[in-house]
C-alpha cells in the first residue's frame, strides 16, 4: 500500500463505510431532534474574526485564522454554538420564540500544545433560544436521550453540573476574589488536588468548609442537591431548580442524569446547567452542552439559551460498526453493458446498485471493499446472488426477488 500523503495534524481522511455510517448517525439524530421540534440550520464555515471573538471576554482563543482581500481577519468556526447564537440573535430577531434549531457541521479548532486530539469535529446539536427554567433544560436533556438511542445508544449516561450552582456555593462561603478564581481555574482544569488546596484555605463552618472541599467530587441523585442547600443557604435556589430539572428529565421518560459537579466545559460563556453524556466504547463525552444566557446578547437581540452538541467521531465509536452496514446495495455483474435495463430499473426502485461490466472477476472483492453485501449475475433461468459475508449462493428468478428487497 502506497504510504498515505501526509495532512494536517488533528485532520483526517474518512472512507467510504465510515462516512456512510457517520452520515446516517448524523440523519438519526437529525430525525430524532426534529420529533421536539428542531428545525435544521447551516452556518458558514469561515465568519469574521471580530464578530465571533464577541463570544467570550478574550476572544474565542485558539482558532485557524486567515485574511481575505480586504485585509480583514477570518476565522474558521472553532465551535457551533456561536455561530448559531449569532444567527438567531440576528437573522431570526423578529422570531417570537421559543427557536428550536438544529445542526449537522463541522467546527474546527488547533489542537491543544502537547495533546492528541482532532482539529477537526463532526457535531450535530440542537440549541433550544428564548426559553429559561428547568422545563427548557430538561427539554434538551430529554431529546439528547431521544436521539442517542435513535442513533444505537439505548443506555447513554448522562451527567449534570451547573456553573451558577457552584457559583451561588462560593458566594455563600465568604471565600474571597483571588481564591474564587483558584477555584474556577482548578475546576476547569479538572484538578481535585488544586481545588482543595484552594477550599481549604477558606474560612467557614466545617459543614460549609466540607462541601465546598468535596464539591467537584459529588455525585449522585436530588441527594447530593439537598446536602448542599442544607449546608449554604445561598445556593438553595439553585439546587431546586437542578432537582426541578431531574424531575422534569423523568416525566420525559429518560433516565434521570446523574449529578457531577465537576462537570465544566470549556468555554466561558456557559452561565447554568452543563450537560455530559457518556456511552460504552467512547474515550470521552460523546455529548456536551449546557446553558449560555448571555451569548445571544452579545451578537443581538438577548435571549436565554441551551443546548447540547453530539461528537459524531466519538459516537461511531461507540456504536461500532453494525452488520447492517454491508447490505446497502449490490453490485450487479453485467450492469455496465449487458443488464443496464435491469440496473435501471432496480436503481428507481430504490437499491443501490454497483454497476461491474460482464467479465469483471473482481466483483466480489470489489463487493466486500465497498461495503456491499450482495453479487449479483445472470444465469440461464434466473440470478445467482452471492453472499460476500456468508459465502452462499442462491438462484432467484426475478430480481426483485433477491434479499435486498
Amino acid at each position: 500500500m502506497t504510504d498515505p500523503v501526509p495532512l494536517p495534524a488533528g485532520v483526517r481522511d474518512v472512507l467510504p463505510v465510515e462516512a456512510a455510517e457517520l452520515r446516517a448517525l448524523g440523519t438519526a439524530l437529525l430525525t430524532a431532534f426534529a420529533s421536539f421540534g428542531y428545525r435544521e440550520v447551516m452556518t458558514p464555515l469561515i465568519e469574521l474574526a471580530d464578530v465571533l471573538d464577541r463570544a467570550e471576554e478574550h476572544g474565542v482563543g485558539r482558532a485557524y485564522r486567515l485574511f481575505d482581500d480586504e485585509g480583514r481577519v477570518l476565522v474558521l468556526r472553532p465551535d457551533l454554538t456561536i455561530p448559531v447564537a449569532r444567527l438567531v440573535a440576528t437573522r431570526m430577531a423578529d422570531h417570537p420564540g421559543p427557536v428550536r434549531v438544529s445542526y449537522a457541521a463541522r467546527a474546527v479548532r488547533p489542537p491543544s500544545p502537547g495533546k492528541i486530539e482532532g482539529a477537526e469535529q463532526r457535531q450535530a446539536g440542537i440549541e433550544l433560544v428564548g426559553a429559561d427554567g428547568p422545563a427548557a433544560d430538561a427539554e434538551v436533556i430529554a431529546a439528547l436521550t431521544r436521539a442517542l438511542a435513535a442513533a444505537g445508544v439505548p443506555d447513554a449516561r448522562v451527567a449534570v453540573g451547573s456553573v451558577a450552582l457552584v457559583s451561588a456555593v462560593l458566594d455563600g462561603s465568604g471565600a474571597d476574589a483571588a481564591t474564587r478564581d483558584a477555584l474556577w481555574r482548578a475546576l476547569r482544569g479538572r484538578s481535585v488536588v488544586d481545588w482543595r488546596a484552594a477550599a481549604s484555605t477558606i474560612d467557614a463552618s466545617g459543614e460549609v468548609r466540607e462541601v465546598v472541599i468535596d464539591l467537584p467530587v459529588l455525585r449522585g441523585g436530588p441527594e447530593v442537591l439537598q446536602r448542599i442547600g442544607a449546608a449554604i443557604p445561598a445556593a438553595a435556589d439553585e439546587c431546586a431548580r437542578l432537582g426541578a430539572t431531574l424531575e422534569l428529565v423523568g416525566r420525559h421518560g429518560a433516565p434521570p442524569p446523574m449529578v457531577d459537579l465537576g462537570v465544566v466545559r470549556d468555554w466561558a460563556y456557559y452561565s447554568g446547567i452543563v450537560i455530559e453524556a457518556y456511552a460504552s466504547g467512547a474515550t470521552a463525552p460523546v455529548a456536551v452542552g449546557g446553558r449560555y444566557d448571555s451569548l445571544a446578547g452579545r451578537f443581538g437581540r438577548a435571549r436565554p439559551a441551551v443546548g447540547v452538541a453530539v461528537a459524531l467521531d466519538l459516537l461511531h465509536h461507540a456504536v461500532g460498526r453494525g452488520a447492517e452496514q454491508a447490505d446497502s446495495g449490490i453490485v450487479l455483474v453485467g450492469g455496465t453493458d449487458q443488464f443496464v435495463a435491469q440496473a435501471t430499473a432496480l436503481r428507481a426502485s430504490g437499491v443501490d446498485v454497483v454497476a461491474v461490466e460482464a467479465r469483471e472477476p473482481e466483483a466480489d472483492a470489489l463487493a466486500l471493499a465497498d461495503g456491499r453485501r450482495f453479487v449479483v449475475r445472470g444465469a440461464a433461468d434466473g440470478w445467482d446472488v452471492r453472499d460476500v459475508i456468508s459465502g452462499t449462493t442462491v438462484r432467484v428468478d426475478e430480481l426483485r426477488e433477491g434479499p435486498w428487497t
